[in-house]
C-alpha cells in the first residue's frame, strides 16, 4: 500500500487568475474572517441547521402525484427557481440534512483550537454520525429528499456519494465515528458506490460524474490510512482510489477543464463542480502518492481564468454570471485554496468574499438573505448556502493566517486540500 503523503507542492508555477485588487472593505484579517464565520454559524445554529433546500420540491404532498420523470423535474425546478418561495403554500417543511451538518462540522473543526469551536464541531459531528444509514446501505449517507435530475432519479432511501463524502469528512474530522461505523463505511463505499472502475453517484448509476468520482477517490484514500481497518480492506480502498483517479485524469480536456460528466447533455463546465474536482484531485493524489501537479495546475488555470469575472464568480465557464450561493461559497473556498498555493494573492480571495458576502443570511444588511422580499430561500439553505460558506470562511481564515501578504510571485503552497 502506498505511503501516506501530506503535501502537494506547486513549485515554479506563475500566479494565475484575475489580477484584481480587493474591494473597499474587503475583510483581509483573521479577526474579520473569524467574525463573519461566527455570525454565519450562529445564524444556522439558531435554526438547528434546518431550512429550505433547492432540491426539496418533491417533499411536498403534491410530490406523491409526480410519478413521471418530467413531472418530478417540473415540480422540483419550479420550487427551486420560483421568484417567490412556494414552500409554505406547498406544505414543504424545513429540513435539517446530514450533508449540511457534516459540512459545517468539518468547517468548525478547522478552528477547534478554540474550545467554543471544538464544542460546535463535536455537536455537529454527532448529529451527522447519527444519520449514518443502516440496513442494506449501512455506513453510507443519503439526501433526505427524492431528487430528479436531467440524468438520474434517486429517492431518499438510496445513498449517494456526495452526501456520503461530506458527512464522512465531518465525522472523521471530529472523530465522532466509532471503529465499527468506520469499518461499515469503508465496506459500504466499495460495495455500493464503486463499480470496479470508478466511484458512482448512486448504487444504481453507471454514469461517470467527475466530481463525485473524485470525492469517492479522496474518501477511499483517506479511509485506507485508518489503522483499525483490516489490511486487505485498506489495500482495496487504496487501489480503488488510484484507479478512479486515473479515470478522471483521462477525462480532463486539453484546456484543463473537466465536464460535469461523461454522456449526453453532461458536457457543461461550472464553477462549484470544478472546485470540487480540484480539491479532491489534490487530496486523493497526495494521499496515494500520485503526482497530479501538472493536471492540477492546468485545472486551476482554467478555473481562475474562465470562472471569474474579476472577483465575481461565474456559474458556467465563460458564460454570463448567475448568482448562486453554493457556487459563490465554493469560489471563496477555491480562492483561499489558490492563495495558499500561490496561484493568486490572498487579497484576491478576500475580494471574492467581499463581492459575495452580503447575500448570505446574517451577513448582509438584513437578517433575511439580501434583505429582499422576493424568494431568498436558496440563500437561506443550510446545505446549499450556509454550510458551504462556513467551510469557505474557515478555510480562508487559515489562508489569511498562513499566507504572507502581499504574496511573493511564484509562491508555493504545501498543504493538501482538506
Amino acid at each position: 500500500m502506498p505511503s501516506r503523503s501530506t503535501s502537494t507542492a506547486h513549485s515554479g508555477l506563475e500566479r494565475l487568475g484575475p489580477d484584481s485588487q480587493p474591494s473597499n472593505g474587503a475583510p483581509c484579517s483573521t479577526s474579520d474572517v473569524h467574525a463573519l464565520a461566527d455570525r454565519l454559524f450562529q445564524w444556522g445554529d439558531a435554526r438547528d441547521w434546518a431550512g429550505p433546500d433547492p432540491y426539496d420540491g418533491l417533499t411536498a404532498p403534491l410530490g406523491r402525484l409526480a410519478v413521471h420523470r418530467l413531472l418530478r423535474q417540473a415540480l422540483l425546478q419550479t420550487v427551486k427557481r420560483s421568484r417567490f418561495d412556494l414552500r409554505p403554500a406547498l406544505g414543504i417543511r424545513p429540513l435539517r440534512t446530514a450533508t449540511a451538518t457534516g459540512t459545517a462540522a468539518a468547517a468548525c473543526s478547522r478552528l477547534a483550537a478554540s474550545p467554543v469551536w471544538r464544542e460546535r464541531a463535536l455537536r455537529l459531528g454527532r448529529w451527522t454520525a447519527a444519520e449514518q444509514m443502516s440496513g442494506r446501505y449501512a455506513g453510507l449517507w443519503r439526501y433526505e429528499f427524492d431528487v430528479q435530475t436531467r440524468w438520474a432519479y434517486y429517492p431518499a432511501s438510496v445513498p449517494n456519494l456526495v452526501a456520503t463524502t461530506f458527512c464522512a469528512d465531518g465525522c472523521l474530522d471530529t472523530e465522532t465515528l466509532g471503529e465499527e461505523a468506520v469499518l461499515t463505511l469503508a465496506r459500504g463505499l466499495l460495495n455500493h458506490l464503486h463499480n470496479g472502475k470508478f466511484f458512482t453517484y448512486t448504487p444504481h448509476s453507471g454514469v461517470l460524474i467527475h466530481n463525485a468520482n473524485l470525492m469517492g477517490a479522496a474518501l477511499a484514500a483517506r479511509l485506507a490510512f485508518i489503522e483499525t481497518l483490516p489490511r486487505d480492506l485498506a489495500e482495496r480502498l487504496a487501489g480503488a482510489a488510484r484507479g478512479a483517479l486515473g479515470v478522471s485524469l483521462e477525462g480532463q480536456r486539453p484546456d484543463g477543464s473537466w465536464p460535469y460528466g461523461e454522456g449526453p447533455q453532461l458536457d457543461w463546465v461550472d464553477g462549484f463542480h470544478t472546485g470540487y474536482v480540484l480539491l479532491r484531485l489534490e487530496q486523493a493524489g497526495a494521499l496515494i502518492d500520485m503526482d497530479v501537479r501538472t493536471p492540477l495546475a492546468r485545472g486551476a488555470r482554467h478555473y481562475l481564468q474562465h470562472l471569474f469575472d474579476g472577483p465575481l464568480p461565474r456559474y458556467f465557464a465563460g458564460g454570463a454570471t448567475r448568482r448562486d450561493p453554493n457556487n459563490e461559497a465554493t469560489a471563496v473556498r477555491m480562492a483561499a485554496w489558490a492563495a495558499e498555493r500561490g496561484f493568486v494573492t490572498v487579497d484576491f480571495a478576500c475580494a471574492v468574499l467581499a463581492t459575495v458576502a452580503d447575500r448570505y443570511p446574517g451577513l448582509g444588511p438584513d437578517e433575511r438573505a439580501n434583505g429582499s422580499s422576493v424568494n431568498t430561500a436558496l440563500w437561506e439553505s443550510p446545505r446549499w448556502s450556509v454550510a458551504p460558506l462556513l467551510d469557505a470562511l474557515t478555510a480562508l481564515h487559515s489562508a489569511v493566517s498562513n499566507v504572507t501578504r502581499p504574496a511573493a510571485s511564484g509562491a508555493q503552497g504545501t498543504a493538501a486540500a482538506s
